[in-house]
């Protein structure tokens, strides 16, 4: 009985997954709602005339950490910016989120407990993943597992989207 039920769960959630379409450059971003550590709250129509990039991620994920100082780098050269948010839903409770950013700096806005958020946006889970939405509230740069992730590129996306 046991076994019969793992199989189906297997099958389940492998139909699930191959069921789901992943995100295309010039898609519209999908709804959604985050909860972020200052204790706001963000949602589709809050980004609009802005470019967004969101960064998938989580406190133990060594590749998603590797990046936030270049990332830091590139929020203060454009702090000066006010058609750009940079958000980074986090998979963890926002006490841990917390803790993380106590002893690190991390200079995006950060949401927390996003797990069901990242599952609309990243459908393989990899992490880090990242999207760039322009001001239309387009998919402009995806990064979730379909290249190893880079930050040059990343960076001319986001530097490309501005322009428009």
């Amino acid at each position: 009985m046991f076994r019969n039920l793992l199989l189906i769960c297997i099958v389940f959630l492998n139909t699930n997954t191959f069921s789901q379409e992943n995100f295309k450059v010039g898609d519209n971003v999908p709804e959604f709602k985050l909860w972020l550590t200052d204790g706001s709250r963000l949602t589709k129509n809050d980004i609009l005339n802005k470019v967004v990039v969101f960064k998938f991620w989580f406190t133990y994920c060594i590749p998603c950490l590797l990046d936030i100082n270049k990332l830091n780098e590139l929020v203060i050269s454009l702090d000066e910016r006010n058609d750009i948010l940079f958000i980074a839903p986090a998979l963890e409770r926002k006490e841990i989120i917390e803790e993380f950013t106590s002893n690190t700096a991390f200079l995006f806005k950060i949401a927390y407990s996003a797990m069901d958020v990242s599952q609309i946006f990243n459908k393989k889970q990899v992490y880090p993943s990242y999207f760039v939405i322009d001001k239309k509230g387009k998919f402009t740069y995806i990064d979730s597992g379909i290249k190893k992730s880079e930050f040059i590129p990343l960076k001319k996306a986001i530097l490309k989207a501005l322009k428009e």
